[in-house]
């Protein structure tokens, strides 16, 4: 019983957009593709910590995308400095 339930969920994932849209009676939105700006000033809300108070933040989207690209680096240094064995 559940091997059909995948087999029909694979046929049914395999299908194309404009099919599937046949089907569930909804159409195909089109995907979000603007161009940000890099100097384009970003405010976002960060969480403070020990309080419950959130913080506006406003920097470019170049720092907001070299923020992410750092903390990402920083995980995955983490991730790979394998422990010392004695």
């Amino acid at each position: 019983m559940i091997s059909l339930v995948f087999a029909v969920a694979l046929l049914a994932g395999g299908a194309d957009p404009a099919a599937q849209a046949a089907t569930t009676g909804k159409a195909a939105t089109p995907t979000k593709s603007t161009k940000v700006d890099k100097n384009e000033m970003v405010c976002k809300r960060e969480p403070v910590l020990g309080s419950r108070m959130k913080e506006r933040v406003c920097m470019t989207q170049a720092d907001w995308d070299q923020r992410k690209a750092d903390s990402r680096a920083d995980i995955e240094k983490g991730q790979s400095v394998k422990p010392l064995t004695f």
